[in-house]
């Protein structure tokens, strides 16, 4: 009798031990089906322009871009015209490994800060991974002006709300 009870409790154990090990197993297979390896991606394009206020030069307007995407806080940075009302914000760029099951986008963002007052002028939502992938290309002569309305556009993965506007788009390829 105690030579069964000892050998049920054997069994119960391997089948246990078994269990773990078939799970650990298809948990690492799974992960391994369904991850990427790691890749550069760009989370925001960098951007040269001018700020305008009424037609005139923004001259030391604060500008503030906020990009989110992998959690709701997001990444502030922040740069000045100068006093032509020029500006530049530098690419954004991150290191990821995603899965084959998910979607990469990133929540876009500028806003100015002149004379007391608040504009959003750049509202995208941005599912490419390539620079310049926002509109296509590298936009010419970007221009923002404060006063004006925002103004959809399309593009293949996006929608983009803004006040700026540009010549032409330079095609990046």
């Amino acid at each position: 009798m105690n030579i069964k009870l000892q050998d049920t409790h054997f069994q119960t154990s391997l089948l246990f031990l078994l269990f773990l090990l078939f799970t650990f197993s298809a948990e690492a297979t799974s992960m391994s089906l369904l991850s990427k390896p790691e890749e550069k991606v760009v989370l925001f394009s960098p951007m040269k322009g001018t700020i305008t206020f009424k037609n005139k030069a923004a001259s030391g307007a604060k500008i503030e871009r906020k990009v989110s995407w992998k959690d709701q806080t997001g990444e502030t940075d922040t740069t000045v015209s100068d006093e032509n009302g020029e500006f530049e914000l530098t690419i954004l760029e991150e290191t990821v490994k995603l899965s084959k099951i998910s979607q990469f986008v990133v929540s876009q963002e500028i806003s100015v800060y002149y004379h007391g007052e608040k504009f959003l002028i750049w509202t995208m939502g941005k599912s490419s991974k390539n620079i310049y992938g926002e509109l296509g290309g590298k936009p010419v002569n970007l221009t923002c002006e404060l006063t004006d309305e925002d103004m959809p556009h399309r593009f293949d993965d996006a929608l983009l709300m803004t006040v700026c506007k540009w010549d032409s788009i330079e095609n990046n390829n």
